[in-house]
């Protein structure tokens, strides 16, 4: 079987990086909109490895590793979230949520030989129109 990997990169140690969506509604306020709102938020995990027997990890493990988290936050008003650090429910934006998400599940990976290499979490209106994300990367 021929390379697709050209011989000046064979030397290289490449590696993979997964993505995994996760998806939940949850409200909350802000100073700039103190009105309860709520959102439908998007999670994004990066995962880095190198894949072994096919797989970087195993995407239903990942999924075990984090939907716990997801819930925790899932139809809930997240200023007032016990789950969330007293900074992250003072003002949970998608840059909070992203540490949220990468100090909890990050902890978890250490177990596995793979890296979580960013956080994204997406801001959408319950009709679809998407406000914006923040992406938290680890170096």
């Amino acid at each position: 079987m021929k390379s697709h990997i050209k011989p000046d990169e064979r030397n290289r140690k490449l590696h993979t990086t997964i993505t995994v969506p996760f998806e939940f509604y949850a409200s909350h306020s802000l100073s700039v909109r103190e009105k309860t709102h709520n959102h439908f938020w998007t999670l994004k995990l990066f995962v880095r490895g190198t894949p072994k027997n096919g797989m970087v990890i195993d995407i239903l493990k990942l999924r075990g590793i984090t939907d716990p988290y997801v819930e925790k936050l899932a139809n809930t008003y997240l200023n007032e979230n016990l789950a969330l650090t007293e900074e992250q429910a003072a003002c949970p934006t998608c840059e909070m949520l992203a540490v949220y998400f990468y100090t909890n599940v990050s902890k978890e990976l250490e177990a596995f030989d793979v890296t979580l290499k960013a956080v994204e979490v997406e801001l959408r209106e319950l009709e679809g129109k998407e406000w914006g994300a923040a992406r938290l990367e680890a170096d």
